[in-house]
Protein backbone atom coordinates (compact mmCIF):
# COMPACT_ATOMS: atom_id res chain seq x y z
CA UNK A 1 0.00 0.00 0.00
CA UNK A 2 2.83 2.38 0.88
CA UNK A 3 4.46 1.73 -2.51
CA UNK A 4 1.18 2.46 -4.32
CA UNK A 5 0.79 5.73 -2.45
CA UNK A 6 4.36 6.68 -3.38
CA UNK A 7 3.72 5.93 -7.06
CA UNK A 8 0.45 7.88 -6.93
CA UNK A 9 2.22 10.85 -5.28
CA UNK A 10 4.97 10.83 -7.95
CA UNK A 11 2.32 10.70 -10.69
CA UNK A 12 0.56 13.72 -9.15
CA UNK A 13 3.83 15.66 -9.08
CA UNK A 14 4.50 14.78 -12.71
CA UNK A 15 1.02 15.90 -13.74
CA UNK A 16 1.36 19.12 -11.77
CA UNK A 17 4.64 19.87 -13.55
CA UNK A 18 3.06 19.16 -16.92
CA UNK A 19 0.09 21.39 -16.11
CA UNK A 20 2.48 24.18 -15.11
CA UNK A 21 4.10 24.09 -18.56
CA UNK A 22 0.64 24.90 -19.98
CA UNK A 23 0.18 25.93 -23.59
CA UNK A 24 3.17 27.83 -25.01
CA UNK A 25 1.21 28.87 -28.12
CA UNK A 26 -1.47 30.48 -25.97
CA UNK A 27 1.23 32.22 -23.93
CA UNK A 28 2.98 33.35 -27.12
CA UNK A 29 -0.30 34.86 -28.30
CA UNK A 30 -0.79 36.62 -24.95
CA UNK A 31 2.75 38.03 -25.02
CA UNK A 32 2.24 39.38 -28.54
CA UNK A 33 -1.09 40.85 -27.39
CA UNK A 34 0.66 42.56 -24.45
CA UNK A 35 3.10 44.24 -26.86
CA UNK A 36 0.19 45.26 -29.13
CA UNK A 37 -1.65 46.73 -26.13
CA UNK A 38 1.50 48.68 -25.22
CA UNK A 39 1.53 50.23 -28.70
CA UNK A 40 -2.22 50.99 -28.61
CA UNK A 41 -2.16 52.50 -25.12
CA UNK A 42 0.93 54.59 -25.90
CA UNK A 43 -0.70 55.91 -29.07
CA UNK A 44 -3.94 56.75 -27.22
CA UNK A 45 -1.82 58.65 -24.67
CA UNK A 46 -3.42 56.61 -21.89
CA UNK A 47 -0.98 56.53 -18.93
CA UNK A 48 -3.31 54.47 -16.71
CA UNK A 49 -3.87 51.74 -19.32
CA UNK A 50 -0.16 51.73 -20.20
CA UNK A 51 0.80 51.39 -16.53
CA UNK A 52 -1.74 48.57 -16.19
CA UNK A 53 0.51 46.43 -18.39
CA UNK A 54 3.19 46.50 -15.68
CA UNK A 55 3.24 44.41 -12.52
CA UNK A 56 2.64 46.47 -9.38
CA UNK A 57 6.33 46.08 -8.41
CA UNK A 58 7.77 46.71 -11.89
CA UNK A 59 11.11 48.36 -12.56
CA UNK A 60 11.13 50.49 -15.71
CA UNK A 61 14.25 52.25 -17.02
CA UNK A 62 13.51 54.96 -19.58
CA UNK A 63 15.62 55.66 -22.63
CA UNK A 64 17.31 58.56 -20.78
CA UNK A 65 18.14 56.37 -17.78
CA UNK A 66 15.37 57.39 -15.39
CA UNK A 67 14.63 54.40 -13.12
CA UNK A 68 10.96 54.15 -12.24
CA UNK A 69 10.02 51.82 -9.40
CA UNK A 70 6.50 50.47 -9.41
CA UNK A 71 3.41 50.83 -11.56
CA UNK A 72 2.25 54.02 -9.80
CA UNK A 73 5.58 55.80 -10.34
CA UNK A 74 5.54 54.81 -14.02
CA UNK A 75 1.98 56.10 -14.45
CA UNK A 76 2.86 59.41 -12.78
CA UNK A 77 5.96 59.80 -14.96
CA UNK A 78 4.04 59.06 -18.15
CA UNK A 79 1.21 61.44 -17.23
CA UNK A 80 3.15 64.37 -15.75
CA UNK A 81 6.94 64.13 -16.01
CA UNK A 82 7.86 62.54 -19.34
CA UNK A 83 9.14 65.14 -21.85
CA UNK A 84 6.17 66.72 -23.67
CA UNK A 85 7.42 65.62 -27.12
CA UNK A 86 6.72 62.01 -26.13
CA UNK A 87 3.29 62.54 -24.57
CA UNK A 88 1.50 62.81 -27.90
CA UNK A 89 3.90 60.67 -29.89
CA UNK A 90 3.19 57.57 -31.93
CA UNK A 91 4.86 54.23 -30.98
CA UNK A 92 5.33 51.41 -33.49
CA UNK A 93 6.44 47.88 -32.62
CA UNK A 94 8.69 46.97 -35.55
CA UNK A 95 9.98 43.57 -34.43
CA UNK A 96 9.28 41.27 -31.48
CA UNK A 97 11.63 38.52 -30.38
CA UNK A 98 11.05 36.52 -27.23
CA UNK A 99 11.81 33.28 -25.47
CA UNK A 100 10.61 31.59 -22.36
CA UNK A 101 13.10 31.41 -19.51
CA UNK A 102 10.58 29.41 -17.46
CA UNK A 103 6.91 28.63 -18.10
CA UNK A 104 6.04 31.78 -16.10
CA UNK A 105 8.94 34.04 -17.16
CA UNK A 106 9.83 35.34 -20.63
CA UNK A 107 12.26 37.85 -22.08
CA UNK A 108 11.03 40.06 -24.91
CA UNK A 109 13.01 42.39 -27.15
CA UNK A 110 11.05 44.98 -29.10
CA UNK A 111 12.53 47.08 -31.87
CA UNK A 112 10.44 50.25 -31.85
CA UNK A 113 10.07 53.59 -33.53
CA UNK A 114 8.55 56.68 -31.96
CA UNK A 115 7.33 59.54 -34.13
CA UNK A 116 7.23 62.68 -32.06
CA UNK A 117 4.33 65.09 -32.13
CA UNK A 118 4.68 67.66 -34.94
CA UNK A 119 3.27 70.28 -32.56
CA UNK A 120 6.39 70.05 -30.37
CA UNK A 121 9.22 72.48 -30.99
CA UNK A 122 12.94 72.30 -30.25
CA UNK A 123 13.07 68.56 -30.96
CA UNK A 124 16.20 67.57 -32.92
CA UNK A 125 14.54 64.68 -34.71
CA UNK A 126 10.89 63.83 -35.26
CA UNK A 127 11.59 60.09 -35.19
CA UNK A 128 13.47 57.93 -32.71
CA UNK A 129 14.25 54.21 -32.84
CA UNK A 130 15.35 51.82 -30.17
CA UNK A 131 15.16 48.46 -28.49
CA UNK A 132 13.28 47.63 -25.32
CA UNK A 133 14.08 44.59 -23.24
CA UNK A 134 11.19 43.37 -21.11
CA UNK A 135 11.18 40.68 -18.46
CA UNK A 136 7.64 39.33 -18.40
CA UNK A 137 6.00 37.35 -15.63
CA UNK A 138 2.86 35.30 -15.83
CA UNK A 139 0.36 36.35 -13.20
CA UNK A 140 -2.73 34.17 -13.29
CA UNK A 141 -3.57 33.64 -16.95
CA UNK A 142 -2.06 36.95 -18.10
CA UNK A 143 1.40 38.41 -18.57
CA UNK A 144 2.79 41.61 -17.05
CA UNK A 145 5.99 43.58 -17.53
CA UNK A 146 8.12 43.06 -14.41
CA UNK A 147 11.20 44.91 -15.66
CA UNK A 148 11.97 46.98 -18.75
CA UNK A 149 15.06 48.71 -20.12
CA UNK A 150 14.95 51.02 -23.14
CA UNK A 151 17.87 51.87 -25.39
CA UNK A 152 17.78 54.33 -28.25
CA UNK A 153 19.62 53.16 -31.35
CA UNK A 154 21.67 55.61 -33.33
CA UNK A 155 21.61 55.80 -37.09
CA UNK A 156 25.03 55.45 -38.67
CA UNK A 157 26.14 58.70 -40.34
CA UNK A 158 27.30 58.50 -43.94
Amino acid sequence: MRKQLGVAFCAMLLLAGTARAQNPRKDEHRIRALAAHWQQNWNRDDPKALAGLLSADADYVTVDGTWLRGRAEFENWRAHIQPPAYRHSSWTNNQLTFRFLDPDIAILHIRWTINLSPAQINVPSRSRSGISTWILVKLGSGWKIRAAQNTETRQASH
